[in-house]
């Protein structure tokens, strides 16, 4: 009698702690709750992201609402960022700097693309414009607070050229072309496909952002997230970056098709997306955890040390009004969900094609 109560006891306890740890394990997973839907802020780019927008991976692995919302600056993300209408957005590293300059609350998560030749300083040819010293007296266009805008002021700046000895005007990237057209403005410094759109319009270009790159000065587009969405939703960023690291090695493995989905997006031929595409630099994310491609757009120290430089090159030319410590940017740059996906990409299984 004594052995079968024994026996009892022994799987009651049994169940009870089989009971215990199940409900530690599905208190895990009902810890986190899921958002409504996911508000993206983009920018027309031609980049990994505008790969994943067209695949729809994110509407199929997210397995929530997703709602794409088209910015034409970084500038315009910070502000949609700051009021909580947008929970993940693609800005450049200049207005990401000033964004956490102003205590905007975000996270720098992910390395879209690092700038190359991709954006540049386009001149018209009739302009006289064969040197950067032959901008004095001229017409330059760019948008504020974007990394063409830093890098045009920077060029000046190295240069010995005072930035009031030539007009900078604001213009965004749509706006361009129909300046351009009516002579409004002689140079701009932007991004494709507005680039292009120039170039094919009676212009050259006098320099672009991959040789400022190359005297130590880089640029890039960055995931920046709400600090407050990534707490309250870690595993959507989680799943999120994956499809963004998916993206990059689709575009290593299948680049036609890679530059075909984003044709689709941005209304080019597949051959202009392509070539526009060669213009910056993709990383995966063990590339962005080690710096393979360029030093200072590791996603750890090198990082943060290039926003804190730019926002101090961007308080000396009076575009924020301050800079703060570099404490500051160090807690605004996380790696940790990059790590996170680490351990499962050995087991993702290859790039889904467009059919599929």
């Amino acid at each position: 009698m004594k052995c079968s109560r024994y026996l009892i006891h022994i799987a009651l306890l049994e169940a009870l702690t089989l009971f215990f740890f199940s409900a530690i394990t599905a208190g895990d997973i009902w810890a986190e709750e899921t958002p409504k839907e996911l508000v993206i802020g983009y920018q027309a780019v031609p980049n990994p992201q505008t790969v994943v927008k067209e695949m729809g991976w994110h509407e199929k692995e997210l397995g929530i609402p997703i709602k794409w919302v088209k910015y034409d600056s970084g500038r315009h993300v910070n502000k949609a960022l700051a009021s909580g209408s947008v929970d993940i957005g693609l800005v450049g590293t200049s207005p990401t700097a000033a964004a956490i300059s102003q205590g905007i609350p975000i996270e720098v998560i992910w390395i879209h693309d690092i700038i190359g030749d991709s954006e540049a300083l386009a001149v018209r040819k009739d302009s006289g414009i064969d040197q950067i010293k032959n901008l004095v007296g001229k017409v330059a266009a760019a948008p504020f607070g974007s990394t063409t805008h830093y890098h045009l002021m920077l060029s000046l700046k190295l240069a010995n050229i005072k930035s009031s000895e030539v007009k900078i005007i604001n213009l965004e990237p749509p706006e361009m072309p129909a300046a351009w057209n009516r002579g409004d403005i002689d140079a701009a410094f932007v991004w494709e496909p507005t680039l292009s759109k120039l170039l094919e319009q009676d212009g050259k270009v006098l320099f672009s952002s991959r040789q400022l790159v190359e005297r130590g000065f880089p640029t890039a587009d960055l995931c920046v997230v709400r600090k407050e969405f990534a707490t309250k939703y870690p595993s959507v960023v989680i799943q999120y970056l994956k499809n963004l690291d998916r993206a990059v090695h689709f575009y290593r493995s299948q680049p036609e098709e890679a530059a075909a989905a984003v044709a689709r997006q941005l209304g080019l031929s597949p051959e202009q997306a392509a070539r526009q595409m060669k213009g910056l630099i993709f990383a995966t994310a063990e590339e962005q955890l080690s710096g393979k491609y360029v030093g200072d757009m590791q996603l750890h120290f090198g990082l943060y040390t290039l926003l804190k430089d730019t926002a101090d090159f961007l308080e000396k030319a009076k575009q924020i009004e301050y800079s703060p410590p570099w404490p500051i940017f160090m807690r605004a740059v996380s790696a940790s969900y990059v790590q996170k996906i680490m351990p499962q990409k050995r087991g993702l299984a290859a790039p889904r094609t467009q059919a599929e």
